[in-house]
Formats: structure tokens, C-alpha cells, sequence
């Protein structure tokens, strides 16, 4: 059964797509004067025409809140079909009506079963005087888009099992967004003479249509899952990232595929009007006839005590039904990443003439047992024969007979934390760590922010441990002795955020490719508006200011230090600039001063123009982007102002940044995926000018970053600065470490209940 989510809040999450970035234009924009004044009554119309409709007509209602007089209306038409959609210049409402209808023409004959024609429709001119009288509208929008297709037919999509029958193609959904489980038995349907496919009965008891394309790649169009969620009023949709963004780009971050076999995997963004639910893979299996490869599974179980109290590797062999009997032996050495080794070793074990580390054994069922073999590096194999004894595949596992602990890499001491000032090196942007291991012969570490490896390992099921393993930066020979070296290894990773929560993971790995996996979260300390003097008045923020900032681009981040000015508006309204230090960028913020907190307020807001674009004041917490919702505080400390979450935030946002827009209003649809400069500004502090040293800007520290992306979402990763060799006092502190107990994927889909709703 099913189970969903119906906890929602509002919070953007940093993604590697734009929604349309296409400017648009100055078509008429209602506003909260006269909204329902001009309107179309819907916002998008899609109809389906049959198969042989060489012009189709959609029929678009424009409606006025007036009745009299006539009223004459300009549109305009846009969009990738545009051309194939006819659309009077004008049209008239007469006199004494509150509505005409639009009939809009459709070529139809340059399509072909599948295809679907595509524009929009804007209000471009109106008539001021709308005429007296009133009508009540329950829906307004000033643009809508209109949709053609032709109807498809739909049959049963049939596949040849393996006696030569014609059955219908049965397949298995595999939810993990908005459901979790999986669907199996859903029937497929193909519509006639396209490479459209729907399967039956999926979500909510709906459909679930894809397409098809020669090069083995997907389309996922948007449709409903069936799902009516009545927190939002409207139904839950589904489509791929493409459709969803509206650029075929996403495809290569979030692409849909099918592998040519029987498997489809679907990038999927489950989404209201309101934003999205949840995004990332599932995939869909064609069912197959049963594959009858033998096959012989083998695990190492360990070291184990043999009854004489000697210690010796435990192997298990385990046959598929349809292996008749299969040969093992254990040989020396790693054979698993070399093919040609491989198939000498088969032709050997058919020939009866390997010679083995141990005998060679032929069992007919499972096997468990202890393997006498001495301590080294081996690989245990398996020979399967089928039911009328050919031999077939050669299966192998790679193994350390270690029962002394004399190869494993080990980890003597290990912390990850903010250092002491004492040390040189400031908690507020730097974290510190220490290592000393035995039998290491490589490494791989990652020391990213912790609520990335949370995202990663609740939206996209990686832990921390295969990130490392996938993403992580790999040692050289001198950092990997001195590691192993009586000293350990001690550095540190600066021009960290404030305030915010790291994590390192790091894999160690011997001279086999044996693996151990530990890691550690530490905080940098920060400043918080609960921190903030009480005491102070508004003449208090008056004045000239030398900030100083974190000013990250891209991957970069710099120290940097710029002049700042804060002055009085009226009895509570300040005027802020210099908040920028681009010389072709200076826009004026205003705040309030809050006399009960004794500090100032600054709000998301509009921050003029850049080049063609609109800027408006946006903030961050490391994770999401916010231009409503949130706000920061600029307070004392002391004899300095820091800048930090307000109290009235919902986030604790921690840098500014001056987003880009296609249009002044400010939606998830124009945001341009970018800022100003491409820079934001975190650990923002700032010291009246008369107080400042008199060496204004202080040269940069660039901070050592690796950008990283994974199924689309990109992150930063700190690398650690070597070259300062800084001297820590060894710690053996240590945490506990918990996993969470991984469960079998469940029978039939469930709703889930942990969803959370992303907006801006």
C-alpha cells in the first residue's frame, strides 16, 4: 500500500537547473490595483485532436469584470510552435458582455502521431476604461498557454517469452520520492504507430506515460499522479527535469534512460504550483523470462576460530538453482580487476589442471568452510557448470587472510575540530584535523558541509562513506607517511562559513584495497544575533564602516575588506550602501532599526537593476536560497557589528548574495539561477571606520575548494591546507558512531509522510 507526505514547509533548494530564463517581454502583468480587471480564464489549455484533423481550434475565454461598452484587446503570441498557431491581433469584448471567446487555429497537418504543438498567448494592449458593471471571477492569469496534440490509440504492448509466445509486456515501478516501494504486475500499452508508452494503474491509479527515443533516451512529460493534496488544493504532478526547467539542458544533469534492455531510469521532480515536493531517480523494469545463467555467489565471512583454536578465512559458496555443480579453490593474488588471468584460470579448473594455494573441490549444494590457506592476499573461485554439465562462468572474490590484524589499515588516533585561538588559527573559520593510522597505503578524505552529505544521503540514498570513496581527494605518498609516521598528520581547512556544521569523511586503504571508513563532524563558532549588545540606539549603526567578508564566487572564496555606510532615513528606516564591492554594482538596502532588539533589520527586497536583469537582496544558509522568508540582523559584539540570522528568521542564514531575475517579480520561473558577480558574502562583520587599522584591505586568503557534482546537484568540498604543517596537541576524543539500519524495499508503494514542500 501507499503512504505520503503531509508535512510541508517552504524552502528552496540550491539545484543545478533554471527554470525559463527567457526575457519575456513587457506584456500586462496584473497587480493588486486590478488583477481580475483583463484576464484570460485559464492558465493553460492542452486539447487532443484526431488523428486525421488537418486544423484544429482551441477556444481561449478572455474575461473583464465590466459589461459595458466595448473593449477592445491586443495579444500576442510566443513560443516554440508559435507560427503553427493562428491568433487574431485583436479582439473585441461588445457591449453588455463580461467575456469573449477566442477561437485559435492549429496546423495540425505538419504533425504526426506524438506530436505536440506548443505557444503561449499574452495580454499585450488594453483598453483603461473597463465599463461599469461586475462579474465574479474565480481564476486570473495574464498570459495562457495552450497545448495541441493528436489523440493516440492506445493497445497492448506485447513481448516474445522464451517459447516463441506473444505475452503482454507486465512491469515493475520502483518508487522512492513521493512513494516508496514498488508496483509490480502493471500492465504496458504502446499508442499506435508512436514510440509513446503508458503502464496502467501506477501512483494513484493513474496512468504513467514516457517516450521512447531512438537514442535510448526519455521524456517524461508532466502529468498528475492521481494525488489530490488538499493543503495546496490542486493535484500533484510529476514530469522529468527537462519539462519541468523547460531546457532540454537538464537532461545532462538529470537525464532519463533506458540501458536497451529491460530498465528505465527517470529523473523525476514531484511538484504543486507552490514548488516541490521531491526530486531524483526511479526506475521502471520490463518483466523478463527467468535468466537461466548459473551462477555461484561467494562471500568472505572473516577471520574465524577453527575448533583446534587455529584462525582461518571463512568462505561461503552459494548456487544459483540453475548451477548443477560447480568447482572452488582459492588462488594467490588479486584476480578480480584481470580478464585474461581470469579465463586462463577457467580453462585450467575445465581441465582439471589448476594448481591452487588449495585443492580444487566440486560441490553440488552451498558451502560454508574454513580454508587453510597462510596470511596474504588471495581470491577465491568458483566454476559453474549447468544442467547438462557445460562449463559456464568463473565467479571470484577477492580475500586477506589476516588473522593477526598485521595488514589492516588501522586508525590510531583521529579528531576533526575548532582549533584553540591560542594556536594562530581562528575558530571561526577554520577547523582543525589530526590522524596517525598504521598499514595505510592509501587515502582518500572529503570534508564537505554536513547538510550536503544529510541531502545527499536522504534525497539520493548516498552515504558519506560512498561519497568519499566516489568524490573524495585522493593523498599523495609523502601525506600518506606521514600518516602512517609517529607524529601523525595535523593541518587544517580554512576560510570556512561561521556558525555552520562540517563533516570529514576519510577511507584508508591498504596495499589489497582492504578498506576502513571513519569520519567526524565538527562546528565552527559563530556570531548570532542572541549575541548582539541590548544596549545600544540607532545613533549607534550611523556612520561609515569598514566591512569585512567572505566574498565566495564560484568555487573561490577570498577575504576581502570594503567600505560600508549605514545612514538615518527617519526615526526608523536606514539607508545601507557599499554592500557590494564590484565597482559596477552599488545598490542601496534599506533596513529598520528594531528598538526593542536593538538592532537592525534587513529584508529580502529589490536591489535595482544589473545590465538587463533585476536584482533583488537574497540570503542563504549554506543549503537554499531565500528572497522571502528570512532576514539578518546587524548588532554589537564588543566594538564590532556582525551580521547574522535575525531573530524573526526561519533559517539561519548566514550570507547575502544579490540574486538575478528575468522580470521584477521576483518566482522560482524567473530566477536566473545566478547573482550579481556570481558572489555572495558571508561572516560579514563590520568596524566603524574611525576605529578601523589604517591598512584598508588586507590581501585576500583564498580558501582551497573542489567543486563536485553528483545526479546534478553541485557542492563545494574543502581540501586541506598541507603546506601550513601546523602543530595540534594529538586527541584520542572519539564519538560514537550510528548507522541507520538499512530495511528491505518494501511490497507494494507507500505514501510517504516525511515530504517537505520546496519554494523560494
Amino acid at each position: 500500500m501507499k503512504n505520503i507526505s503531509k508535512y510541508l514547509s517552504a524552502a528552496l533548494l540550491l539545484l543545478g537547473t533554471a527554470c525559463s530564463q527567457t526575457q519575456e517581454g513587457s506584456y500586462y502583468s496584473p497587480n493588486r490595483d486590478d488583477a481580475k480587471e483583463i484576464h484570460f480564464i485559464q492558465s493553460s489549455i492542452e486539447k487532443e485532436f484526431a488523428q486525421d484533423t488537418q486544423t484544429g481550434v482551441i477556444e481561449v475565454e478572455i474575461a473583464r469584470t465590466g459589461s459595458k461598452g466595448s473593449y477592445e484587446i491586443t495579444l500576442a503570441n510566443k513560443g516554440d510552435n508559435s507560427n503553427l498557431f493562428k491568433v487574431p491581433e485583436t479582439v473585441t469584448i461588445p457591449d453588455g458582455s463580461h467575456s469573449v471567446t477566442v477561437p485559435v487555429e492549429v496546423d495540425m497537418a505538419s504533425g504526426t502521431a506524438g506530436s505536440t504543438f506548443k505557444t503561449t498567448l499574452y495580454i499585450a494592449a488594453r483598453e483603461a476604461d473597463l465599463g461599469d458593471g461586475s462579474a465574479q471571477i474565480s481564476q486570473f492569469v495574464d498570459k495562457v498557454s495552450l497545448s495541441a496534440s493528436f489523440e493516440l490509440e492506445w493497445e497492448p504492448f506485447y513481448r516474445t517469452n522464451a517459447a516463441g509466445e506473444q505475452v503482454q509486456q507486465l512491469a515493475t515501478f520502483h518508487y522512492s520520492l513521493y512513494y516508496t516501494g514498488r508496483d509490480s504486475g502493471l500492465e504496458v500499452e504502446k499508442a499506435v504507430g508512436t514510440n509513446i508508452y503508458r503502464i496502467k494503474d501506477w501512483a494513484s491509479g493513474v496512468t504513467f506515460r514516457f517516450i521512447l527515443h531512438d537514442d535510448n533516451t526519455c521524456t517524461v512529460p508532466a502529468q498528475s499522479i492521481g494525488y489530490y493534496n488538499s493543503n495546496y488544493n490542486e493535484y500533484v504532478y510529476v514530469s522529468d527535469m527537462a519539462v519541468y526547467t523547460g531546457s532540454d539542458a537538464a537532461y545532462a544533469s538529470y537525464p532519463c534512460t533506458f540501458d536497451g534492455k529491460d530498465t528505465f531510469s527517470f529523473y523525476l521532480i514531484y511538484y504543486v504550483s507552490a514548488g516541490y515536493f521531491a526530486m531524483g531517480e526511479e526506475q521502471l523494469v520490463f518483466d523478463s523470462d527467468p535468466d537461466t545463467t548459473p551462477v555461484v555467489d561467494i562471500a568472505f565471512d572473516g577471520i574465524q576460530n577453527t575448533e583446534t583454536g587455529f584462525r582461518a578465512p571463512q568462505l561461503t559458496f552459494t548456487p544459483n538453482d540453475y548451477t548443477k555443480y560447480y568447482k572452488a579453490a582459492v588462488v594467490a593474488g588479486d584476480l578480480t580487476t584481470d580478464a585474461l588471468l581470469q579465463e586462463q584460470v577457467r580453462q585450467q579448473l575445465i581441465e582439471d589442471k589448476l594448481e591452487a594455494v588449495t585443492p580444487v573441490i566440486t560441490y553440488y549444494e552451498a558451502n560454508q568452510s574454513i580454508w587453510n590457506v597462510p596470511k596474504g592476499n588471495y581470491t577465491a573461485v568458483a566454476l559453474a557448470y549447468d544442467s547438462i554439465e557445460n562449463p559456464c562462468g568463473l565467479y571470484t572474490k577477492r580475500f586477506t587472510c589476516d588473522p593477526d590484524g598485521e595488514y589492516a589499515p588501522r586508525v590510531l588516533e583521529f579528531d576533526f575540530f575548532a582549533p584553540n585561538p591560542a594556536t594562530g588559527y581562528s575558530p571561526y573559520n577554520t577547523i582543525a584535523w589530526t590522524m596517525k593510522t598504521s598499514g595505510v597505503a592509501s587515502a582518500r578524505y572529503l570534508c564537505m558541509n554536513a547538510a550536503f552529505a544529510d541531502y545527499y544521503a536522504e534525497n539520493l540514498g548516498m552515504s558519506l562513506e560512498e561519497l568519499t570513496a566516489a568524490q573524495g581527494n585522493l593523498l599523495n605518498e609523502e601525506t600518506i607517511a606521514i600518516l602512517n609516521s609517529e607524529e601523525g598528520l595535523g593541518t587544517v581547512f580554512n576560510s570556512l562559513d561561521q556558525g555552520t556544521t562540517y563533516v570529514i569523511g576519510v577511507m584508508l586503504y591498504n596495499a589489497f584495497g582492504d578498506s576502513t571508513f571513519v569520519s567526524k563532524s565538527a562546528s565552527t563558532e559563530g556570531y548570532f544575533s542572541t549575541d548582539f549588545d541590548r544596549t545600544k540606539n540607532m545613533e549607534d549603526f550611523l556612520g561609515a564602516f569598514l566591512a569585512s567578508a567572505t566574498v565566495t564566487s564560484g568555487s573561490n572564496s577570498t577575504e576581502s575588506d570594503f567600505r560600508m555606510d549605514i545612514t538615518r532615513l527617519n526615526d526608523r528606516d536606514v539607508l545601507i550602501t557599499g554592500m557590494s564591492d564590484m565597482r559596477d554594482y552599488a545598490p542601496q538596502i534599506r533596513g529598520y532599526y528594531d528598538s526593542d532588539l536593538h538592532m537592525i533589520i534587513v529584508e529580502p527586497q529589490s536591489a535595482g537593476m544589473y545590465g538587463t536583469s533585476y536584482t533583488v537582496l537574497g540570503f542563504s544558509d549554506g543549503l537554499s536560497i531565500y528572497w522571502g522568508g528570512n532576514s539578518m540582523a546587524i548588532g554589537y559584539i564588543g566594538e564590532k557589528l556582525y551580521w547574522a540570522a535575525s531573530p524573526y528568521a526561519t533559517d539561519n542564514v548566514n550570507s547575502y548574495m544579490f540574486l538575478l531575475f528575468s522580470s521584477p517579480d521576483a518566482s522560482s520561473s524567473t530566477y536566473l539561477r545566478d547573482y550579481v558577480g556570481s558572489r555572495s558574502y558571508g561572516a560579514i562583520s563590520m568596524t566603524p571606520l574611525q576605529l578601523a587599522p589604517q591598512s584598508a584591505a588586507a590581501a585576500g586568503t583564498a580558501s582551497m575548494k573542489r567543486t563536485v557534482e553528483i545526479d546534478g546537484a553541485r557542492f563545494d568540498t574543502f581540501l586541506a591546507d598541507f603546506a601550513s604543517k601546523p602543530s595540534f596537541a594529538a586527541t584520542t576524543r572519539t564519538t560514537a558512531a550510528t548507522k541507520a539500519a538499512a530495511s528491505a524495499e518494501p511490497r507494494g508503494k507507500q505514501l510517504r509522510k516525511d515530504l517537505t514542500l520546496h519554494t523560494r
